[in-house]
């Protein structure tokens, strides 16, 4: 019977999947998308992808670093307000999504998640991003617009595998701007000028 009841919950996990914005192609498409935790904590070896968003969290809940394969972790639209240094254990993560929470700043354990590919901090409150962000050597896509940062690493001019960076409503100075342009020429950077500065312009 209880053997019963853990698959009719897994298969109930597998159905609380949902469209979703993030990573909807490749090897992520055909993996469920957990949207209940604690349906979620009952094959923890088994998510690879969490979606919690409109949970009014003011904390990542410490369960979520129990799930050792995560690849896609979407924490936006709560009202969160720092991350633990317990992120560093999400060893495999690749996407992580934090928009739209109340970030001030952000860890240097960031830095040790360095299979991320896409980051995500639209609308917080962050105003400088830290130097660990330059050890996410596989970092493609970053969104930092709507915060306001007014300062960016020194090396991140050398993040040369960075095809997307959307730096719109924040408070970096226009020459800070350009020289990070003229730095990453290859990188498509998003900007209140609206030139989408990039290969293709």
């Amino acid at each position: 019977m209880r053997g019963f009841i853990k698959m009719l919950l897994f298969l109930l996990g597998i159905m609380a999947v949902q469209p979703h914005a993030l990573a909807q192609s490749g090897e992520f498409r055909d993996e469920p998308l957990y949207t209940d935790l604690k349906i979620a904590l009952e094959y923890p070896g088994k998510v690879t992808r969490l979606a919690l968003t409109r949970k009014k969290y003011k904390r990542i809940p410490k369960e979520v670093f129990e799930f050792p394969n995560l690849r896609e972790l979407d924490l936006s639209r709560n009202k969160i307000t720092s991350i633990p240094p317990e992120i560093a254990q999400l060893k495999k993560l690749r996407i992580l999504n934090l928009e739209r929470n109340e970030l001030e700043s952000l860890p240097k354990e960031l830095g040790d998640l360095i299979k991320l590919e896409s980051l995500n901090l639209r609308k917080n409150e962050i105003y400088q991003v830290p130097d660990a962000i330059i050890q996410l050597s596989r970092l493609n896509a970053l969104n930092l617009s709507s915060n306001p940062i007014f300062k960016l690493p020194n090396k991140m001019s050398g993040m040369v595998q960075l095809i997307e960076l959307d730096i719109r409503s924040t408070d970096l100075h226009p020459e800070t701007i350009k020289s990070l342009q003229d730095a990453l020429p290859a990188t498509r950077i998003v900007w209140d000028s609206d030139c989408n500065c990039g290969p293709n312009h």
